[in-house]
């Protein structure tokens, strides 16, 4: 209950802002001796000590940007009064390296999940419509529709559903390109995704991004549960839509067979991004799927930490924490790397707080980072 919570959480003794758990008036008491200067919006920060311009601003005992003019306590800390400048920050790799003490493999836990073959284990069991050309998704988009809407009326026993995956390139592309080999590598994950039971590809036939070489590349094959179209082969819209979902009826009976089965916890891996981050993201569901985390691997499973530059200020930590000096080596190359594509593109890493990000609380990439 947010009845029952301080007015400010103050989440590391270092710090000199805290966080407002629900809206706050001007004049409230926040700690001893501190009161709200304005109305704090849930989720903000609020000083807590006097901050002087060009002072570093502590949150988590960590520099999430600097003061760009004096701040009192009580007062609101956001994009008025916050910026990022350069952090010289120390990377010493290993030093706080714990490996988890890991459960005995005879004690560890299982799970009913799907099993895929070859260590690939699913949770979930769809059919992927896979489009490999902006021109095939709206037939994509279509074609999961009619699925959707057949599946609300009749059901489907021991099938999730049929979804689109759909991107808004591969025209012309160039396929030796950097954005060409993030796409092709995209695309291997998503057709040997374990949550797929079955997958469709579907181009129209003369984009650059042609789905033959890429099926040979990744070792797939055509049979019952993965199948391939061309728009231009079956003469335009509909009569897509119509052979699309002949092909995926014949894949129903196969993919509906698949059971869930006793498998081992060790199998799943998890994968972590982020999605609309606020203020609260750092003091609730980032710790808890910290928790879960360390929870699944002492368990021999995997946890994915992906979309790298959103730890971007924090890698310092993580350095620490890593298990070997090469690990921490490749996350700082990896670091240099979004730097680099960032300039390239006339951007900046700090560019990535959104909107919805800093409405909620979060003002510049290190605090969103932590």
């Amino acid at each position: 209950m947010l009845a029952d919570l301080p007015a400010v959480l103050v989440l590391n003794p270092k710090d000199n802002v805290g966080v407002v758990p629900a809206n706050v008036d001007a004049g409230r008491t926040l700690v001893s001796g501190v009161a709200a200067a304005e109305r704090i919006p849930r989720g903000h920060k609020v000083a807590i000590a006097p901050i002087a311009e060009g002072a570093p601003v502590l949150k988590y005992g960590q520099i999430i940007g600097y003061a760009t003019r004096a701040i009192r306590p009580g007062e609101h800390v956001h994009l008025q009064n916050l910026a990022i400048l350069d952090v010289a920050l120390k990377h010493e790799f290993c030093v706080d390296n714990a490996p988890p003490v890991m459960v005995p493999e005879a004690e560890r836990r299982t799970f009913e999940g799907y099993d895929r073959g070859n260590g690939r284990i699913g949770t979930r069991n769809y059919i992927g419509i896979l489009s490999t050309v902006n021109c095939s998704a709206t037939v994509s988009r279509y074609i999961a529709e009619h699925y959707a809407r057949r599946f609300r009326e009749t059901g489907h026993d021991n099938i999730d559903g049929v979804v689109a995956l759909t991107y808004g390139g591969g025209c012309a592309l160039n396929l030796k390109s950097e954005g060409g080999r993030i796409l092709t590598r995209t695309f291997k994950g998503y057709a040997r995704n374990p949550n797929f039971g079955g997958i469709l590809m579907v181009g129209l036939g003369c984009e650059t991004f042609q789905y033959g070489p890429l099926v040979e590349e990744a070792g797939l094959e055509e049979g019952r549960t993965f199948r391939t179209m061309m728009i231009q082969n079956h003469g335009g819209t509909r009569r897509t839509i119509e052979a699309a979902c002949e092909m995926i009826d014949d894949m129903l009976p196969d993919v509906g067979r698949i059971r869930r089965t006793m498998l081992p916890l060790s199998g799943i891996k998890l994968a972590l991004e982020c999605g609309g981050s606020d203020g609260y993201s750092g003091i609730s569901a980032n710790p808890a799927l910290g928790i879960a985390s360390d929870l699944l691997v002492k368990e021999g499973a995997t946890t994915v930490l992906s979309e790298t530059p959103e730890i971007y200020g924090a890698e310092h930590l993580l350095t620490r924490r890593a298990a070997r000096p090469e690990v921490a080596e490749k996350l700082l190359s990896r670091i240099d790397w979004w730097r680099d594509y960032t300039a390239k593109n006339d951007a900046e890493l700090n560019n990535n707080p959104s909107h919805g990000n800093k409405a909620g609380g979060l003002t510049t990439i290190l605090e969103k980072s932590l």
